[in-house]
């Protein structure tokens, strides 16, 4: 089974830096579950949260600074905001990323188009994710040879009859451990490939001899 570090190896460092992006490759992971959003001069910056102020003080939306700006904030471990870019250098295809779009109202489709503008010549080791179904029917008609992720966190939209019809384009789903209950009930490991998140110590040998492709770990190291 598989190992994604969940914002890199967030467990010990700042989560979406490019020190737990370095560590988490040095540890042997899989791949690297990461958070994107756009700058206001729209460069592709790495950052979870929808507000600067918990990881940097500065009470501020990420999309309200220029990259520039944003690469001045301190936000942990003397580690600044990356960019996707740098990141795309740092692994340079040792290992798979995933690039989960923070949804935006009013900047997802220029999202949509950077990412797909930065990794078109990429798409065997980077791959993309997203809640929201129109920002992932947006990519597929962008580019379908990308790969995208499903993420869930609701059991009624596992439970809907239409799922498989409905997702037919997309390639694995992302769901919460949480619902792991659900997911064994209705036999998805068969059908689909399957990654749960976010995973530290619940028990999911069933799961794992059912066919669960992979797991997302704050704490990736692999033993």
């Amino acid at each position: 089974m598989k190992i994604i570090a969940h914002r890199g190896y967030s467990a010990r460092y700042t989560q979406n830096t490019l020190i737990a992006f370095e560590k988490a490759i040095e540890a042997g992971v899989y791949g690297i579950e990461i958070d994107l959003r756009l700058s206001s001069d729209e460069e592709l910056i790495i950052f979870h949260d929808d507000n600067l102020k918990n990881l940097s003080g500065l009470d501020k939306a990420p999309e309200e600074l220029s990259l520039s700006q944003l690469k001045e904030l301190n936000i942990g471990d003397k580690q600044k905001i990356a960019s996707l870019n740098e990141l795309l250098n740092l692994a340079d295809a040792k290992v798979k990323l995933i690039l989960e779009i923070k949804f935006n109202i009013d900047t997802y489709k220029k999202l949509c188009e950077k990412i797909n503008f930065n990794i078109k010549d990429k798409i065997e080791w980077v791959e993309v994710s997203c809640f929201e179904d129109k920002v992932l029917e947006y990519m597929n008609n962008l580019n379908p040879k990308i790969k995208l992720h499903k993420l869930i966190d609701n059991a009624s939209i596992l439970k809907d009859k239409n799922f498989k019809k409905k997702y037919k384009y997309i390639s694995y789903f992302d769901i919460n451990i949480k619902l792991k209950n659900i997911v064994s009930q209705l036999s998805l490991f068969e059908k689909h490939k399957i990654i749960f998140w976010t995973v530290e110590n619940e028990d999911i040998s069933k799961e794992k001899d059912a066919g669960l492709y992979a797991i997302m770990k704050d704490n990736p190291q692999i033993n």
